[in-house]
């Protein structure tokens, strides 16, 4: 009976090992996908953070980005997802190489200030983790054709917006690299592992 017990486990033991090594070699070997037409960027951009500064795509072209869109008053997805770039930003925020990025879609109501004081609320980097506003139609356009994501006004209330739940991840090179389910807590840790293999391409 005992040696019985003990070959299960060995079998267990080498299946976990056997699954553990297949899992680190997908997350170290695969290569990330391009997303958009073959060649997608990107465009260049320029908009006000919550410091009230003008930032470029320029200013920031030699970093990963890790994009989304929000507003400040949105009551259902924008809480979870802020929370999970938070977390997400408790691990890089002091990384040189990597801004999160997060563009408002009503910009009407979210100015610099208002941004800063949403911001200051998850105790961000104000470095590494820009908010920015501008023109409406600059921030739709480049949301739907930029980073691939729904961005609009119903224009059935002043009040509601719609944007995607998507978190992008952005290569050095302006190619998206990546889509996460913004909402699951799960997307943190699998957007650093393709952070890691962005780095590891740098090498």
């Amino acid at each position: 009976m005992k040696k019985i017990v003990l070959f299960t486990l060995s079998v267990l033991l080498v299946s976990w090992a056997a699954y553990k090594g297949i899992e680190y070699m997908e997350n170290t070997m695969t290569p990330l996908a391009l997303y958009g037409e073959p060649g997608h960027q990107v465009p260049s951009f320029t908009f006000i953070n919550q410091m009230g500064e003008s930032v470029s795509s320029e200013d920031i072209s030699d970093k990963i980005w890790v994009v989304d869109f929000f507003f400040t008053s949105c009551p259902t997805i924008c809480p979870k997802m802020t929370r999970n770039l938070q977390s997400l930003h408790d691990f890089v925020r002091e990384d040189e190489e990597i801004r999160i990025l997060s563009f408002t879609v009503d910009p009407k109501r979210d100015t610099p200030e208002r941004l800063k004081s949403y911001a200051e609320s998850f105790r961000v980097n104000h470095r590494t983790w820009q908010f920015f506003t501008g023109e409406k139609g600059d921030l739709y356009k480049l949301g739907n054709r930029g980073f691939l994501l729904s961005t609009a006004s119903t224009g059935v209330d002043d009040m509601d917006f719609i944007h995607s739940e998507n978190i992008v991840l952005v290569d050095r090179e302006q190619r998206i690299r990546g889509f996460y389910n913004g909402t699951d807590a799960k997307c943190v840790q699998q957007i650093l592992r393709d952070i890691k293999k962005i780095k590891r391409d740098k090498a």
